[in-house]
C-alpha cells in the first residue's frame, strides 16, 4: 500500500509551492488560482487545472517504514543529523528508491 509522503503543488501562475501538512488543512497559493487540501491522508486539488504543477509524493507503506527505521536506528546510536540523514540514504539506496548514478563520484 502507498502512502502519500508529501501533498503539494506549484502553481504556474504566481510560481508559489503550497502543501497541505495534515488533514483539513486548506491552502491556496497568493494568486488564488489552487489550492490543496488533505495532508497525508488524501490529495486534493482545487482551482484551475491548467496552473497546478503536481509535486505530490508517496511511497509503498514498507519502504517508508524501513526510513523510520534507519532514523529510530540512527538516534539511538548517538548519530547527529549528518549520520541521521545518511542512515536514510542508505535505507532509501536498499530499497532501490534512488537513481545511483546522481550518487556517483
Amino acid at each position: 500500500m502507498k502512502r502519500i509522503i508529501q501533498n503539494e503543488a506549484k502553481c504556474r501562475k504566481c510560481g508559489d509551492i503550497i502543501w497541505s501538512s495534515h488533514v483539513h488543512d486548506f491552502v491556496t497559493c497568493s494568486c488564488g488560482s489552487i489550492s490543496v487540501d488533505g495532508g497525508m491522508d488524501y490529495v486534493k486539488r482545487s482551482g484551475n487545472p491548467e496552473y497546478i504543477d503536481e509535486r505530490s509524493m508517496s511511497m509503498e507503506s514498507e519502504h517508508l517504514d524501513e526510513v523510520i527505521q534507519a532514523v529510530t536506528k540512527m538516534r539511538e546510536s548517538g548519530r547527529y543529523d549528518i549520520g541521521i540523514a545518511l542512515g536514510v540514504i542508505r535505507a532509501l539506496r536498499d530499497a532501490e528508491l534512488l537513481d545511483m548514478n546522481k550518487f556517483q563520484s
